[in-house]
């Protein structure tokens, strides 16, 4: 569910930038596509961080600040 998320807010994203420079004509064609490839990728980005501190949040909540302390033994062995 996150994966299809993500990719939607990526490809709104997109079309959303590349959407604006079509109309207006703001910029060369290329620099807009980069711009919207950027923009898609950071708003994927912050959708998989946003997921992740909402399930870190979670995990604290339900077992406690210490949940994450046995991964770093087993990291460090």
């Amino acid at each position: 569910m996150v994966k299809a998320f993500r990719n939607m807010l990526m490809a709104l994203t997109f079309v959303g930038v590349a959407g604006c420079n079509m109309f207006w004509n703001f910029m060369n064609d290329y620099m807009a596509c980069g711009l919207a490839l950027a923009a898609s990728v950071t708003a994927g980005l912050c959708v998989e961080r946003i997921f992740i501190e909402r399930s870190r949040r979670e995990m604290i909540r339900l077992h406690g600040a210490d949940w994450h302390s046995a991964e770093k033994r087993q990291l460090d062995s």
